[in-house]
């Protein structure tokens, strides 16, 4: 894909959903299409790794959903 996210399967870091930036909306994008890419190669190889890059980038976006979905107010 591209080198972003080469070094490890960090999610982008994004703290508001109600002020996210163009460039944010992109690296989010990119790291799904990412993800979906790594799933699609465990399912075609069967390889190990794949599946366990596959499972943390979903634990990360799993993570980063969970936050910006989150009703509770945040204050600090």
């Amino acid at each position: 894909m591209d080198n972003l996210y080469t070094d490890g399967v960090k999610c982008p870091e994004i703290a508001n959903l109600k002020k996210i930036t163009p460039e944010q909306a992109e690296q989010y994008v990119r790291f799904v299409a990412l993800m979906r890419h790594n799933q699609r190669r465990f399912f075609a190889t069967r390889k190990p790794d794949a599946l366990e890059a596959s499972k943390r980038m979903e634990a990360e976006l799993d993570k980063l959903n969970a936050y910006l979905l989150d009703p509770t107010p945040r204050l600090f």
